[in-house]
This record gives C-alpha cells, sequence and structure tokens, in this order.
C-alpha cells in the first residue's frame, strides 16, 4: 500500500514537472522527485492509469486520408455554392435597388407632369370660357351696333322727311309769296299771317333738324366708341387665341413627355420581369447547386460505408 500522503494526484504533479523539464517519467525519478517516498509499485500503478487516461493518436491509415480528403472536398464544393449563390444574391439585390430608386424618381416625375397637366387643363378651361364671355360680349355689341345703324337710319330717313317737308313748304312759301303779290292788296293781312305761322314752322323744323343732328353726331360718337371697343376686344381676342395656341403646344409638350415616361416605365417594367426571371434562374441554379451537394453527400456516405465495409473486412483479413 502507498504510506499517507502519497496519491495518484502527486503521482501526476511529478510526473508533469520531469516532463517540463525534458526528462523521461520513469519510476525511480518520479519518486526522486517525490522526496524519495512511496512505494515502486503504487508508484508504477499510477502511471500506468495516468497513461491509459492520456489520448492516443490513431495510427494514420490509407482510409483515414481518403476519409479527410473527401471531407475537405465536400466543404470545399459546400463553400463555393454558398459563395456562387451569396454573390447572385447580392447583385440581384443591387440591381433591384437599382430598379426601385429609378422607378421612385420616374413615379415622383410622373406625378408632376400630372399636376401640371391638370393646372394646364384649367387654364385652358378658364381661357375657353373666358372666350365664350368675349365672343357674347361681341355679339351684343355686334347687337348694339346693328341697333345704332337702324337708328342712325331711321334719323336719315327723318331727316330727309324733314327736308322734303322743308321744300314742300319752301314751294308752298314761293307760292304764297306769288299769291300774295298777286293779292297784295286785298289779302295782306292773310299773308302777314300765313308768313308768321310759315315762320314759326321753319324755326320748328330748324329746330328739329339741328336737335336731329347732334342726335346722329352723338350717335356717330357712340358708333365710333363702339368700334374701338370692338378693335380693342378683337386685340384682346388675338391675344388670348395667341396664349392658347401656347398653352395648347405646352400641353402637346406634356403629352409627349408624359407618353414618354409611360414608355419609360413600360421599359422598367419590362427590366422588372427580367429581373425577376434572373431570380427564377438563379432560384432554379440554387436548386440545382443543393440537389447536386445532396448527392455528393449522398455519395460521400455511400463510399464511407464502402470504406467502413472494406475497413471491417480488412480488419477482419487482417490476423491477430
Amino acid at each position: 500500500m502507498a504510506r499517507a500522503g502519497i496519491n495518484k494526484a502527486l503521482v501526476q504533479r511529478a510526473r508533469d514537472a520531469l516532463l517540463a523539464r525534458g526528462e523521461h517519467p520513469s519510476i525511480e525519478a518520479v519518486r526522486v522527485e517525490l522526496g524519495n517516498t512511496g512505494s515502486k509499485s503504487t508508484i508504477l500503478r499510477y502511471l500506468q492509469e495516468l497513461q491509459a487516461y492520456e489520448p492516443h493518436p490513431p495510427p494514420v491509415s490509407l482510409d483515414d486520408e481518403l476519409q479527410t480528403f473527401i471531407g475537405s472536398l465536400a466543404q470545399r464544393l459546400a463553400a463555393d455554392a454558398q459563395a456562387a449563390v451569396a454573390a447572385d444574391r447580392a447583385r440581384l439585390q443591387r440591381q433591384q435597388a437599382a430598379y426601385e430608386q429609378q422607378r421612385a424618381i420616374d413615379q415622383a416625375r410622373f406625378e408632376q407632369l400630372q399636376v401640371a397637366h391638370r393646372e394646364l387643363s384649367v387654364e385652358r378651361q378658364e381661357a375657353q370660357r373666358r372666350e365664350q364671355q368675349l365672343n357674347q360680349r361681341l355679339q351684343e355689341m355686334e347687337g348694339e351696333r346693328q341697333r345704332l345703324l337702324a337708328g342712325e337710319q331711321h334719323a336719315l330717313q327723318l331727316l330727309d322727311e324733314r327736308a322734303k317737308q322743308i321744300l314742300s313748304l319752301e314751294h308752298k312759301h314761293k307760292q304764297g309769296q306769288e299769291a300774295l303779290t298777286h293779292y297784295r292788296q286785298q289779302h295782306l293781312a292773310q299773308r302777314e299771317q300765313e308768313l308768321q305761322r310759315h315762320d314759326q314752322q321753319v324755326q320748328q323744323l330748324q329746330r328739329e333738324t339741328r336737335h336731329a343732328q347732334e342726335q346722329l353726331m352723338s350717335k356717330q360718337e357712340e358708333l365710333a366708341q363702339v368700334y374701338r371697343d370692338l378693335e380693342r376686344i378683337s386685340a384682346e381676342q388675338q391675344v388670348r387665341a395667341q396664349n392658347l395656341r401656347i398653352q395648347s403646344q405646352a400641353l402637346h409638350r406634356v403629352q409627349a413627355e408624359n407618353e414618354r415616361l409611360s414608355k419609360v416605365l413600360q421599359d422598367a417594367e419590362t427590366g422588372w420581369q427580367t429581373l425577376n426571371d434572373e431570380v427564377k434562374f438563379v432560384r432554379e441554379r440554387a436548386h440545382r447547386v443543393l440537389l447536386e451537394r445532396r448527392q455528393d453527400r449522398k455519395a460521400l456516405r455511400q463510399m464511407a460505408q464502402q470504406l467502413a465495409q472494406l475497413h471491417s473486412l480488412l480488419a477482419r483479413l487482417t490476423p491477430n
């Protein structure tokens, strides 16, 4: 039996100390390290137990090298497949981000063009409404002009009638003078009365003629003002028509830009479809790679089983 104080831990500490100094842990060297204490049989038993617990590297055989090579080859194939899938996925994500950014820019531009199109439509409707008002006002001015022309014609007709009356009265006056000259002696009082009545009628007719002339001049001034208003309205109408043509051209340009953006959007959707096709292709490729990896693993397991069978066969054939 071992002496008091000698145990497996002390033997292990002495053995480790000898190994650390580069010395061989023999029974005598361990006993000297323990201070020349403990029996040799006990030290031998503890050394054997410690040696039994230590891991021993198995002898390397051809089967182990082949399994190691197959395992490293499988790991490298898996790493290559994962790297290819990761690269394809990163490229697809970059393309999708670029497409989303371009699509957001196109959408913002399209919304701006829609707002401009609505504003131009409102302005065009307002211009059409103003044009209708101007046409209505022009028709009213034309009706007023026709009415003034009719008034002018009526006034001229009245002047003609007054002139005819004056000529008739002058003719009557001449006849009256002749009659009065012939009957001066007999009808002097009647002649004076007729002359007075004639003078009154002439004055009345002259007053009516002056009044009619004043009305005619006033109507002519009103007509001239109407003509000036018509010219001004025509000029404004031309300016508005020119503005409408400019707005129509701008609207055509906006519509052309809208068509171009629609085409760009269609191209972007086509690109998106292409990206979807590429994603499908990458997924199919990844699926094929996974299937190949599964087949490789299955083949490796079969090879491992075959190697185990060969190893077992070799173990049975090898004599003890």
